[in-house]
């Protein structure tokens, strides 16, 4: 995993998915990042960060603070994406060192985890007036020197991510490619099947020319009995160790997101009002060591005023409650109100919509993208003032 003597340039944010805009305090949860990605010890699929100018790998904790503040962001990006056949999940956040400086974009920088396990920082424009550090796992909290016009590797010296160098420079993935050969000749992936490109012998142009980076799980277009992988890699780990490094095929089981409706309402006393709404839930569970991993198990809530009749979630963006389709499995994924946030909920507006019925109902989605993955719900608490 080389870095090099040169900046990585900032992407911009063409192509990325708009996932926020105008958010000071509040801690966001950032969409599946599409890979594990170990970090002290642990195996996340989720990233965190805020409006003051952090990110938390696979918990809301401040690993890693650029330029860390009382500050503000204007709008928040995230990809997937692939560079040197690598899957990447690149966030971009555009914001203001002052929180209450809107559209100033004098604090800009893009953050990208890598499936190799490398975290890459590219500072657009920073005004160094917070904090810079990183908390490195089995070495503590370390301050960072970042400036303008820079990039920064993050390189794990182990496989679970506890101790990192970090290195101003360029990084690039070893190269690895793929094609497949059946009874008809060399193929590779094109659309979504598998299409001859030549013939044997294979050569190191057919791999740079038609390699495929990413391996499709669809085996449809290939022919004969025994159809073979073959791969082409400047990896050294990989052409040292080839035994460890086999492709094998497998089937995942996955589970479909199930949606559950309360069937009565809750009353609430009169006299009373809503001081705030609690969710326990659970996404953890225990590796051989008995230490905790983060799973990609998820939970997501409406909330009903009117017996189940309508459904209301909540946008922290606009801090407004919002109609919601419960039935729609992933727009209730996609939008339901995330558990972390209930007590971020605008409770006037919640105890004015509950004043005439006096009642309140929940849905819940809950999803197990694997049989592996955890999600459990365990209670939902109302506190009255």
């Amino acid at each position: 995993m080389p870095v090099i003597n040169q900046i990585s340039l900032p992407k911009g944010n063409a192509g990325m998915t708009l996932y926020g805009t105008r958010n000071d305090d509040s801690t966001v949860t950032l969409p599946d990042i599409g890979f594990y990605f170990n970090y002290n010890g642990s195996a996340i699929r989720q990233l965190y960060t805020s409006g003051n100018t952090w990110v938390g790998f696979g918990t809301s904790s401040e690993h890693l603070c650029i330029n860390r503040r009382d500050a503000s962001y204007n709008n928040l990006y995230y990809a997937s994406e692939v560079e040197y056949s690598t899957k990447l999940f690149r966030i971009r956040f555009e914001g203001n060192s002052s929180y209450s400086s809107w559209g100033s974009n004098d604090l800009i920088w893009e953050l990208s985890i890598f499936e190799t396990g490398v975290i890459r920082l590219v500072v657009e424009k920073i005004p160094n007036n917070g904090t810079n550090s990183f908390v490195n796992p089995n070495v503590g909290t370390q301050s960072l020197t970042l400036a303008q016009g820079k990039s920064y590797i993050f390189t794990p010296s182990d496989s679970l991510g506890k101790n990192y160098t970090v290195q101003e420079g360029l990084y690039i993935p070893c190269i690895t490619k793929f094609l497949m050969v059946d009874s008809e000749g060399v193929k590779n992936y094109q659309g979504s099947t598998w299409t001859k490109i030549g013939d044997l012998p294979l050569t190191e142009g057919m791999f740079k020319t038609y390699g495929v980076d990413t391996l499709p799980a669809s085996m449809t277009g290939l022919s004969g009995t025994s159809p073979a992988l073959y791969i082409y890699t400047d990896n050294p780990d990989i052409k040292a160790n080839k035994n460890s490094n086999r492709f094998f095929i497998e089937k995942t089981v996955t589970s479909k997101p199930k949606v559950i409706i309360q069937n009565y309402d809750l009353n609430i006393h009169d006299g009373k009002t809503i001081n705030k709404l609690e969710a326990i839930v659970q996404y953890t569970k225990k590796d051989s060591n008995l230490n905790d991993i983060t799973t990609n198990g998820k939970i997501r809530i409406a909330l009903s005023v009117d017996s189940g009749l309508s459904w209301l979630t909540y946008n922290i963006n606009t801090s407004s409650f919002e109609s919601i389709d419960i039935i729609d499995s992933a727009a209730f994924l996609a939008n339901g109100i995330n558990p972390t946030i209930l007590t971020s909920l605008d409770y006037v507006t919640l105890n004015n919509l509950i004043s005439q019925n006096r009642k309140l109902r929940f849905a819940y989605i809950l999803d197990k993208p694997t049989l592996n993955d955890v999600c459990k719900l365990r209670k939902i608490k109302i506190l009255y003032n």
